[in-house]
């Protein structure tokens, strides 16, 4: 550790414990966490892929053991954390959606793998890597791309876009189809804010002796870099299986060195670890001020007369009723999108279904059913689903837009008003607390507004994880505006009803 990080240590350690010592556990809690991870650098990796494509197999293959089950059949269920760190013995942990962990032995961590059930969020493993460089390295293994988009949509929305290195797998045998074009535009679609996030592309269980000359390679390289829309780097992974001259084949230990040090060379690159320790650095300073403007709220209520009191509770009623007129807001924000979306996607459904029908009766190039239904279910209804979900996107994106705006006008309105306050009051208790609480209004105003919600939380993902996360996201900026938190069931409960609106409900298309 340089002076320079010793130092930001030195100053997270004191900051935490003085933060502990005055009661401010929340405050506390994450200058600790700022700690860490400046005593420790870290990596989040997320490996995505189509079911069967290996991705398990791989992760196995970084730690040097079984830890992951694998079969032929998909066995990925849920979201399974990999931390690799110094253990000495793996261990197991089911992370609950209620916040809370259980350790678990080895057999209920392989069956929760496969069926996790709907109280898991994640599956956790602890333990140590094959090679020590790798120490630091947080890996998610993650579901095929359908049940990514249906159940899992934090992978879309959260580990991807904060990924400092995604790992994309696709299998040599199946080609590149369908899934793997969805999953890149929704790779490129999580991460267009940062387009320098490395991408590395694992061709899984390759024959012996394939290279890059290979034309499948060739195509399966050419189709991820059209899907995600840049260049990547590509490792080819060989299969684990050889023929044996005269008898069945033999299963060989994956040979996946060469990916994973590419992925540690990405992660822990110089420039990564220089825009984290800036981002902690913020993070702490974000602290101090926040910290420092709550005391001298607390400081000028317990200074402030009678009358100056009241003067508080005012501004104090000011921000209150902010909060409920933007709670308000958001009520009927939902309402609209509640009432409007099933007849725009009725709409949507009967005009694709025309366009379907008449694409069928004025082809003349069928060979037959089969043939018909193969282009029908391969090509012309996934397109058709994409544009609906785009055109839903769009829908969605006009009312986030507007929303976003009610909710700053009246933040600002909010601030005007404290601001009118500290004119008045003068050079008081009254002074200090108004300005400060405008003060942290206007940071976490300017902190939270929203651009293209829809498309940066969850159309990526389609319209049904994309109505859910608009509206959970409204409701954490109103949270993060006016300093509430709200439990993690509000927000499951609003993620639910949108999702399932969109996906399962009313709002699904008629086919």
């Amino acid at each position: 550790m340089n002076p320079s990080q010793q130092k930001w240590t030195d100053g997270a350690r004191a900051l935490a414990d003085m933060l502990a010592a005055y009661g401010d556990d929340k405050r506390s809690s994450l200058a600790m966490l700022v700690l860490q991870r400046f005593a420790m650098p870290q990596a989040y990796v997320t490996v995505v892929g189509e079911t069967s494509t290996g991705k398990s197999s791989l992760i196995n293959a970084l730690m040097e053991k079984a830890l992951l089950p694998v079969s032929a059949t998909p066995t990925t269920g849920v979201v399974t954390h990999i931390v690799c760190r110094n253990d000495v013995e793996p261990r197991f942990f089911a992370i609950y959606r209620d916040a809370t962990q259980e350790a678990i032995d080895y057999d209920r961590f392989c069956a929760q793998s496969i069926d996790p059930g709907d109280d898991i969020l994640r599956l956790q493993v602890r333990a140590k890597p094959g090679a020590p460089g790798h120490v630091g390295m947080h890996v998610f293994d993650t579901p095929g791309y359908n049940a990514v988009l249906s159940k899992h949509e934090e992978v879309l929305t959260t580990f991807l876009p904060q990924s400092d290195v995604i790992v994309f797998t696709a299998g040599y045998r199946t080609g590149f189809g369908q899934s793997d074009q969805d999953l890149c535009e929704a790779v490129a679609a999580a991460t267009a804010h940062d387009t320098n996030i490395p991408v590395v592309l694992a061709i899984n269980r390759a024959p012996d002796g394939c290279g890059f000359n290979d034309k499948r390679v060739a195509e399966i390289v050419r189709l991820t870099e059209d899907g995600l829309k840049r260049k990547i780097s590509v490792q080819i992974i060989h299969s684990t299986n050889r023929a044996a001259a005269d008898g069945p084949l033999q299963r060989r230990t994956m040979d996946a060195q060469a990916l994973w040090d590419e992925v540690r060379v990405h992660a822990f690159a110089p420039a990564v670890l220089e825009a984290t320790q800036r981002r902690l650095q913020k993070t702490l300073f974000d602290i101090v001020d926040d910290a420092y403007a709550a005391l001298e709220r607390e400081e000028a209520g317990l200074s402030a007369n009678a009358d100056q009191y009241a003067a508080i509770r005012r501004a104090v009623e000011l921000a209150d009723g902010a909060r409920a007129q933007s709670h308000r807001e958001i009520d009927q924000t939902m309402r609209r999108l509640e009432a409007a979306l099933p007849d725009l996607v009725d709409k949507l459904a009967a005009a694709a279904m025309q366009r379907v029908e008449a694409d069928i009766m004025s082809s003349n190039k069928w060979l037959g059913y089969a043939d018909c239904a193969q282009w029908i279910a391969g090509h012309c209804l996934p397109f058709e689903v994409r544009g609906i979900g785009r055109a839903i996107e769009d829908h969605l994106a006009v009312e986030i837009d507007a929303l976003n705006q009610r909710l700053e006008e009246i933040a600002n309105t909010t601030i005007a008003a404290l601001d009118k306050t500290v004119a008045l009051q003068g050079e008081d208790p009254v002074y200090k607390f108004a300005k400060s609480l405008s003060a942290t209004l206007a940071q976490r105003l300017t902190g939270s507004a929203v651009n293209s919600m829809l498309r940066g939380m969850g159309g990526v993902g389609g319209a049904a994880a994309g109505a859910g996360n608009f509206v959970k996201s409204m409701v954490a900026r109103v949270g993060r505006l006016f300093g509430t938190r709200f439990s993690r069931e509000v927000y499951n409960q609003i993620g639910r009803i949108f999702t399932k609106k969109c996906s399962n409900g009313s709002m699904s298309p008629s086919w």
